[in-house]
């Protein structure tokens, strides 16, 4: 008789219906929580829950407090074991579905993206005005190898092409630019040098630059170099009224073209 009372319990036991966690602790799962529902309250209500340093972050990438609380949980579920690191926009972007929000975490990143290259490029720009100024052109470690190489390079190039202009000439210049740049050719023979008038400052070269969509890998291996004018305006007779203005200098002969298009 016990037996046969104990079997029955079990049996009544493994044929209920799951326990159900209390949903008042647990949101449904919607397009941009994680893929898994969290049944342990304290587990969302730490997720849900933000930080002062983590509403600060959220206003760095521009997003919002709800952004940021949906990010948490995209990271806690499976995207954070496939992509670990993986930045909040992205993050967001990646794991909606409902196309107006997709479009908005794309635009935030596209201005992410745009400001991140601006200020790459504007620190360019001081970089290689300081080392003008601190190194004269000399190079930056005493490698004797790397001397040579640099000097090498020096010998080769042929032509320096000048390309003087104004921080706010975008369409006229952008495409001046490009003309400019196919005819300096693929090699190293020749260099774009793009000078800006007296009191422009760095981060309106890097605007410009990125308003142009060039690249900051061109400028940093100096195919592209982006300057302040320290008397190249005088030198070459820019009138600034003029802008923009093209001059191509001969290294081996020094004379100077003011045009681009026949050497």
């Amino acid at each position: 008789m016990r037996r046969a009372l104990l079997w029955l319990a079990i049996s009544v036991t493994l044929s209920s219906p799951a326990v159900v966690a209390d949903s008042s602790h647990v949101e449904a799962a919607d397009s941009t929580a994680a893929p898994s529902t969290f049944s342990d309250s304290r587990v969302v209500e730490a997720l849900d829950r933000l930080s002062e340093d983590e509403k600060s972050q959220a206003k760095q990438w521009m997003l919002t407090e709800k952004d940021w609380v949906k990010y948490k949980r995209i990271m806690a579920g499976p995207r954070g074991i496939w992509s670990p690191g993986l930045d909040p926009i992205t993050a967001l972007g990646v794991m909606e579905t409902d196309p107006a929000e997709r479009r908005r975490y794309a635009e935030i990143w596209m201005k992410m993206e745009a400001k991140r290259a601006e200020l790459e490029l504007a620190f360019e720009v001081e970089r290689m005005a300081a080392s003008q100024q601190v190194l004269g052109g000399r190079p930056v470690v005493n490698n004797e190898k790397w001397v040579q190489e640099w000097n090498a390079e020096q010998s080769r190039r042929t032509h320096d092409v000048m390309l003087f202009v104004e921080p706010d000439c975008l369409d006229d210049c952008g495409q001046l630019f490009g003309e400019v740049l196919a005819s300096t050719g693929e090699g190293d023979r020749t260099r774009l040098n793009v000078y800006f008038p007296a009191g422009t400052s760095a981060e309106e070269i890097g605007a410009w630059a990125q308003a142009l969509s060039i690249d900051p890998e061109v400028v940093k291996s100096r195919k592209v170099t982006l300057n302040f004018d320290r008397g190249e305006f005088s030198r070459y007779d820019i009138v600034r009224s003029e802008l923009p203005e093209v001059r191509v200098l001969n290294r081996k002969s020094g004379d100077v073209k003011r045009t681009f298009k026949r050497w």
